[in-house]
């Protein structure tokens, strides 16, 4: 992926990871776009950030994924990368006397897996008509080897991998590149809590890496404790089994 001369957009990019790596990018000289449902949040960032662009958007909701990216697309035509990064974390125990909140568990889905489904679809016409496309979708070590506390967040992060390896296979000769940004435990406000793990990364040395993995080009780029995950659950042994099950 190219570093710099970008125009990103970057969901979720109010805060966490996501602000993590629109201020990165944006250091590096690109034009970076955040959006997410918190204009007082978006809008701190803009200020902290001379010349970032924001949206409000709540990825839970299709109509505003297609109005936000037909705006955006006519402000920035040269849009030529989407960062699919919102995402909520919830535990639930499935085990008790009391079922888990069935809304709660259709808006994690909502917002994990088919907000970044349906962001994908919206941008990808006009990422069609760029000289050079990239999208990175965010999933998680826990995609490959789950925490079975957060079950239903490690289940969209999983079907991310699946939904990205299969993009990458569609779009294998056009001129748009799927990367997957497998992130460990970082030290967030996702879940409700940081900082209390061994394996937790700051948001700065989590964006360093991100941006070196980026830089080295590869289709899939686990971080931290995540290359750990990445490795047992899937990692280079998968490859060839999909190679099979998909021929070119």
């Amino acid at each position: 992926m190219r570093m710099d001369g970008n125009t990103i957009f970057i969901t979720g990019g109010s805060e966490g990871i996501g602000r993590g790596m629109a201020e990165a990018f944006h250091q590096l000289g690109n034009q970076v776009l955040i959006a997410g449902r918190r204009e007082a949040a978006l809008k701190a960032v803009c200020e902290a950030n001379p010349g970032m662009r924001y949206y409000v958007l709540d990825v839970a909701d299709p109509m505003q994924i297609v109005a936000v990216a037909k705006k955006a697309i006519a402000d920035f035509p040269k849009l030529n990368c989407v960062i699919a990064n919102a995402g909520v974390q919830r535990l639930y125990s499935f085990a008790g006397e009391q079922a888990p909140d069935d809304f709660l568990i259709a808006e994690e889905i909502n917002i994990n897996l088919t907000g970044l489904i349906r962001t994908t679809t919206a941008f990808l016409p006009h990422l069609r008509t760029q000289e050079r496309a990239t999208v990175v979708h965010l999933s998680s070590g826990l995609a490959f080897v789950p925490l079975a506390a957060c079950a239903v967040y490690c289940a969209t992060k999983a079907a991310i991998h699946s939904f990205t390896l299969s993009l990458r296979h569609q779009y294998r000769n056009t001129s748009v590149k799927f990367v997957e940004l497998i992130p460990p435990r970082v030290d967030t406000t996702l879940g409700g809590g940081s900082g209390n793990s061994p394996f937790s990364m700051t948001v700065p040395d989590f964006g360093a890496a991100a941006m070196n993995g980026f830089a080295g080009g590869a289709d899939e780029v686990p971080v931290g404790h995540a290359k750990n995950l990445f490795a047992a659950g899937a990692g280079e042994s998968a490859k060839p089994a999909f190679a099979g099950m998909n021929p070119a």
